[in-house]
Order: structure tokens, then C-alpha cells, then sequence
């Protein structure tokens, strides 16, 4: 009779270990049958290479069925939130082109895109066209004052990747961000998820265009809800075809310049400066009622949000960038929906394809930016709606047709091929995944303990 009770408890034991186990493997990168990533690539930024062959011919990496997910415009509460969880459940990397008002406005948000290991690149201050504004230095300060809103809100490292506002570039642009060794992203597949339309549509225009092209770099926006919707069954739709997806991580990360990290405290509205925040679990703790999960399981630390610490190797970036001390600026080898207006349609983040280089095409009309000075005009946060605005004139006046060496290079998965003929450079970090229990565990000694007073009492 002893031996069929303790063979009973070990039974229960086991039972109730096997949760435990499964929510451990679910938690876990990667797992067997997610989309994942079948390989991450470095790229080297000096000289401020182009990519997408929307706009840049010069440097085409990926091999057939290979794609990268990009988004612009974020961070947006719910639906970075929602693009987050869906790239999450397949254990897949993106990068996101995120705008400086919009960090600064989900310091937090952004910080889970870190976290989560994704890239992160800039998007400008404010989405202005640079194309469109009067004179450079107004360009130059949106390129610097994104550059160090986002880096400030992140709070730690970013990558050297940079796209235009609406896809438009100028000579001076392009010259400068090669100056200050910052990469430029273009697109080979535009969703044009700004569009209103529902999700179903937009996922079988997308695969549409891709299946057609058989690989590239999509271009989508986490700031609108269709797009949130839809980033799941896309995912669904990769897998099933077949398709694989590439991360980029950046060799070195950006460096900040000085007068405009200065220039963007008084935005920060209140943003601890890094390294000064003490974790939420040493300053509040529930002492009547069920503390909450997220309470439970912190036990001091870094900060919630922050990224790892960057590696001492950190390369300077040249130029007339430089960090307040004279050192290079940490960096991240690399994310919302917009409030709907009360005519119930988003404020829309604009991105549309351009032609190949040298030449100019006007569009007809196009939605305005997501940070235009209406927004900030009525006190609302990054992401409100706000008036259409005329398009900017596309210009995509680069040739990089002389550069030879491949700024690529394969750092892990598939791929051989084209990494043997990248040069040799030090592997990118990739940011670990943290993962939040919903609830406090309970030890094998107290889940015994329990099944052996509710079988067999004290």
C-alpha cells in the first residue's frame, strides 16, 4: 500500500512538472515549427552603402525566397505591441525604422523592440520630407535629431540604418550619411499598408508582389492597425510558401553628435537619463493583495526595457558626429497605430516606391506624415492624426554602381556563399530574448506538498 502511494506522487509530481516544462519550451527561440530566421547578416555601414532596389541597385544580398520585414514610423501603443507579439510567436527578427517623436513619446515600446533583439535604425525627427525642405541644414537636423531622440529613448545602442521619409533622397543626403557611415534603406516590396483596405486584402496584394518577385525587403508600418491585423497570417502565408527570413544586425553601431542629443532633452519630457532609473520592483511593492507577475518574478537589476550593455570594440563613426565625451556613442545592431481621426480613418505613415536611381517622379497625391506640426500643435502625443500633405518630389540621385566590396556578410544560418565573399569582420551581437513569467512558479517542493495533503491529508 506504501509503495502504490509513493508510486502515486511521483506520478503527480511528474504531472505537474509537465507545465512547467511546455511553458519553458514555448518561451524559448527557436522552436520547432515557428517560421524563425534562417540567417542573420552584419552589415558594414562605412560609406553609407544603399539597399532596396526601389531606389539602390548596387548591393543585392538576398537569395531566392529570402526576405526581410521592415516597418517604419513607430513606435505606436497596441499595435507595435500586437507586431511585437506576432514576430515573437515565430520567433522571427525585423527591423524598424523608427521615428525620433515617436521614441521619445514609447520610450517603453521601443525598448521591448530592443529587447526582443530586433534592429533598430532611424526615420527622422518628425517624417518631414528632406526632399521637400528648403535647404539642407533643415535635412541634416532631422537625420541628427532622429538619430538622437531614438537612441536616447532606447537607451542604450542602435544601428547605423536610415531610411528617407516617403523614400526621397537629395545629393547632400546621400552624401552625408555616407560621411557619417550611416546605411540607407530603400524597399523592394511596398505593402502600401496605408492604404484603407482590410487585413485579408493587404496580405494577398503583399504575397502577390512577392511571389511574383521571389524575394526582397518589404516595407510595412507598425502604426496602423490593418498592418498589426495582418502580420500574423503573413507570417502564416511565409511559412506555408516556404519562404525564409533574414535578419540584419549593423557591424558598429551609430554615434550620436553632441549638440543634438543636448538639443532633444527638452523633448524627452521627463525620461530618466540612462543608467539613473532604479527598477520598478526596489520603489513599489504590493504589500496587500496578489502582486502582480511581473512584480513577483523581478528581482533588482537593470532596468525594465534596457538593452544589453554594448561591446568595447564599439567602432567610431567619421564625420562631424561625436558623442558628448569625445567616445563613440553605444549602439544597436537594430519599433504603433495611429489614433483614428473622427471621421474613424489613421493618420497614415507614407512610403511608396520609387524609380531607379537618377531619375525624378512625382506622385499624383500622398497621405501625410504621422509627425506633422499639426500634431504637435494641438499637445497630442507622437502618432495623432493630422492634414494630408502634398507628396514630395522622389529622388534617388546615388549611383553606387563603383563601390565593389560587399558591405554583407553572413554571421550565422544559410548562406555560405555569399559570406565567403565578404571581408572578415567581428560577429554583431544579437540581444538575447527575455521573457516575462504571467505568474510566480511554484517549487517542485511545494507542488509535492500539495498533491500529497490533498491525497493522503497531514
Amino acid at each position: 500500500m506504501f509503495a502504490c502511494r509513493v508510486g502515486l506522487l511521483f506520478g503527480l509530481t511528474a504531472l505537474l512538472a509537465v507545465p512547467a516544462a511546455q511553458a519553458a519550451d514555448e518561451a524559448t527561440c527557436p522552436r520547432a515549427g515557428t517560421l524563425g530566421v534562417s540567417r542573420t547578416v552584419e552589415i558594414d555601414t562605412t560609406g553609407g552603402p544603399g539597399f532596396g532596389m526601389d531606389n539602390y541597385k548596387a548591393y543585392d544580398f538576398l537569395q531566392d525566397k529570402e526576405v526581410i520585414l521592415t516597418f517604419d514610423d513607430g513606435p505606436q501603443k497596441y499595435t507595435t505591441e500586437a507586431v511585437l507579439k506576432a514576430l515573437g510567436d515565430e520567433c522571427v527578427k525585423a527591423t524598424f525604422f523608427s521615428i525620433g517623436k515617436m521614441a521619445l513619446g514609447y520610450p517603453e515600446i521601443i525598448r521591448e523592440v530592443a529587447k526582443a533583439g530586433h534592429t533598430v535604425g532611424t526615420h527622422t525627427w518628425s517624417h518631414k520630407a528632406i526632399a521637400k525642405l528648403k535647404t539642407f541644414d533643415e535635412g541634416k537636423d532631422e537625420i541628427e535629431r532622429g538619430v538622437s531622440a531614438v537612441h536616447r529613448a532606447v537607451g542604450g545602442p542602435v544601428a547605423p540604418f536610415f531610411r528617407f521619409p516617403t523614400l526621397a533622397d537629395t545629393p547632400e543626403a546621400v552624401a552625408y550619411l555616407g560621411k557619417r557611415n550611416i546605411a540607407m534603406f530603400s524597399t523592394d516590396i511596398d505593402s502600401f499598408d496605408f492604404k484603407p483596405q482590410t487585413a485579408d486584402h493587404l496580405v494577398k496584394s503583399l504575397m502577390q508582389k512577392l511571389d511574383k518577385r521571389g524575394k526582397g525587403i518589404l516595407l510595412m508600418h507598425d502604426i496602423h492597425k490593418t498592418t498589426a491585423k495582418a502580420v500574423p497570417m503573413i507570417l502564416a502565408e511565409l511559412k506555408a510558401k516556404g519562404y525564409k527570413i533574414v535578419h540584419m544586425t549593423a557591424k558598429f553601431p551609430v554615434t550620436t553628435v553632441a549638440e543634438y542629443d543636448q538639443a532633444i532633452e527638452k523633448e524627452a519630457k521627463g525620461l530618466p537619463q540612462v543608467g539613473s532609473e532604479r527598477p520598478v520592483s526596489s520603489i513599489v511593492k504590493t504589500i496587500d493583495g496578489a502582486a502582480p507577475a511581473t512584480e513577483s518574478a523581478s528581482g533588482g537589476g537593470e532596468p525594465e526595457g534596457l538593452p544589453p550593455p554594448p561591446t568595447p570594440d564599439a567602432a567610431t563613426a567619421t564625420g562631424s558626429a561625436a558623442s558628448p565625451s569625445g567616445a563613440a556613442a553605444p549602439v544597436l545592431p537594430a519599433f504603433p497605430t495611429t489614433p483614428s481621426n473622427e471621421s474613424g480613418h489613421t493618420a497614415p505613415g507614407k512610403q511608396s516606391a520609387v524609380p531607379p536611381p537618377m531619375k525624378s517622379v512625382a506622385e499624383p497625391s500622398s497621405p501625410p506624415s504621422p509627425m506633422s506640426p499639426a500634431s504637435t500643435a494641438t499637445g497630442s502625443l507622437p502618432g495623432a492624426a493630422v492634414n494630408p500633405t502634398a507628396a514630395p518630389t522622389h529622388t534617388a540621385a546615388v549611383s553606387m554602381a563603383q563601390e565593389t566590396a560587399s558591405p554583407v556578410k553572413t554571421v550565422s544560418g544559410d548562406g555560405e556563399k555569399m559570406a565567403a565573399s565578404a571581408p572578415a569582420a567581428p560577429v554583431a551581437p544579437v540581444m538575447p530574448i527575455e521573457t516575462k513569467p504571467e505568474q510566480p512558479a511554484k517549487s517542485i517542493s511545494q507542488r509535492v506538498k500539495e498533491a500529497w495533503e490533498y491525497w493522503f491529508g497531514q
